[in-house]
């Protein structure tokens, strides 16, 4: 081959694998426009009702299943959620209430006749002794107010590291694996304020609605440091109830049904 024909194919392949590697660069998401697209393919609602079966496993393997019910309740960028558990005895009638996205939070013991307000540095402490935190319960990893970053992109994830900015939590950040197919969040790594990865939580399992909106099925959370885990199944969630305008309150929490 001569030095003319040598040199352009050289050339020929380099203007295409500049062309490839620009067209590569200009489909590239950014981090804002993978959460836009995540939040597309939620299922948009103001309030709902939400019937699951938790299960709570300890290191040794033993379980203890709970039944549950929770109203959640999103409104200005705020969400509230009111849950109770139903079974077993022990717990039943137990019930949280978490109102301007975990700002207060107040839980409800039958036995006590009166719901105490959590206090803020009680917030990291473990709910009813499941793997999630009072503050896990009303957390908004996708919030706008917190920092992202994009930090690694696979063949199948987006690797995205979100700081929270302004607030009290006792996180230091979290890492989302977001899928790339669906635009789903289907890992969350919590990491404390010393930087140590603590707990895990995962999307194991979802359904797909015929607008193609995706709601998480099954949920689990683990703490990587004391090696235990709390399962949530979820049987059954309705939208847009008609709910009363006071029914995320102390006084709801308090009545004997829901």
């Amino acid at each position: 081959m001569s030095y003319v024909k040598r040199f352009s194919t050289f050339l020929f392949l380099s203007l295409l694998i500049l062309f490839l590697s620009s067209s590569a660069i200009a489909e590239q998401l950014t981090v804002d426009e993978i959460i836009d697209k995540m939040k597309e393919n939620q299922v948009e609602y103001v309030n709902s009702k939400t019937q699951a079966e938790m299960e709570i496993i300890d290191k040794n393997g033993k379980s203890e299943s709970r039944e549950m019910i929770m109203y959640q309740k999103e409104e200005d960028d705020k969400i509230s959620i009111l849950m109770r558990f139903l079974s077993p005895k022990n717990v039943e009638g137990v019930t949280l209430l978490s109102s301007e996205s975990g700002d207060k939070i107040y839980l409800y013991m039958p036995a006590y006749q009166k719901p105490r307000r959590i206090a803020g540095s009680s917030k990291k402490d473990s709910f009813m002794g499941t793997d999630f935190s009072y503050e896990d319960l009303g957390m908004d990893y996708q919030s706008d107010e917190y920092l992202k970053e994009l930090k690694e992109e696979t063949e199948t994830q987006f690797l995205i590291e979100v700081l929270p900015v302004g607030e009290d939590i006792s996180y230091s950040k979290f890492m989302l694996s977001v899928r790339k197919e669906l635009f789903y969040m289907e890992k969350v790594e919590f990491y404390n304020l010393e930087g140590q990865h603590t707990k895990t939580l995962e999307i194991q399992e979802i359904e797909i609605d015929k607008n193609n909106k995706i709601t998480p099925v099954k949920i689990e959370i683990t703490d990587v440091e004391n090696n235990h885990k709390t399962i949530l199944n979820i049987k059954n969630i309705e939208y847009e109830l008609s709910l009363p305008a006071d029914f995320f309150s102390l006084r709801t929490m308090q009545k004997p049904k829901l």
